[in-house]
């Protein structure tokens, strides 16, 4: 009786009775399943639905206020997530699943400024919670730059978002940011 390896293709033990065409064909076959099915794995996650979304413009963000980033440029779009016409600071989550999700944004910070609180919010409307990651960190020149990635669980419909807060006693200009969703499981 033919064993099988760990990935299911089919092998003759040394009591079976040697049949070296058909035994060669069942090993053929099994693995251009195993290839066939590698690669329709491989296709699926090339065609997951992906934005990216980015603004070099400056934009001036008060002291104190959650600020909403908005884009300008659309770099990546293959599942009809983003609208900058219609709504320049959301990409739209277009199937319920498992997303990566990123944002990063450079703060313009004169040289010898003093240290500021600076924070950096992925935020959803219709998901599960509103902020879906948050980072602060103490920027000053020339460390300017804030980004953060998460996993998370969102739904058909849901919008993501990008804002960013400081604690600097006048506006500050935002000058790079970036938002980029991309489907990882079902």
């Amino acid at each position: 009786m033919p064993a099988t390896t760990p990935r299911g293709y089919e092998y003759p033990l040394y009591a079976d009775a040697q049949n070296f065409p058909t035994q060669i064909q069942a090993l053929a076959e099994d693995i251009d399943a195993d290839v066939q099915s590698l690669y329709n794995a491989s296709a699926a996650a090339r065609n997951a639905p992906t934005a990216s979304i980015s603004s070099i413009g400056i934009l001036a963000t008060p002291s104190g206020a959650m600020t909403t980033m908005t884009f300008t440029d659309e770099l990546y779009d293959n599942a009809g997530m983003v609208n900058l016409g219609v709504n320049n600071t959301i990409i739209t989550i277009p199937q319920t699943g498992l997303y990566l999700v990123s944002g990063s944004a450079t703060f313009n910070i004169a040289a010898g400024t003093t240290t500021l609180a600076c924070a950096l919010f992925l935020r959803s409307v219709g998901g599960l919670v509103p902020d879906i990651a948050t980072v602060t960190k103490q920027l000053g020149s020339p460390m300017t730059n804030l980004s953060m990635v998460t996993l998370t669980r969102c739904n058909a419909g849901e919008t993501i978002s990008l804002a960013t807060q400081h604690n600097f006693g006048s506006p500050i200009d935002v000058n790079t940011v970036r938002l980029y969703v991309t489907k990882v499981a079902p």
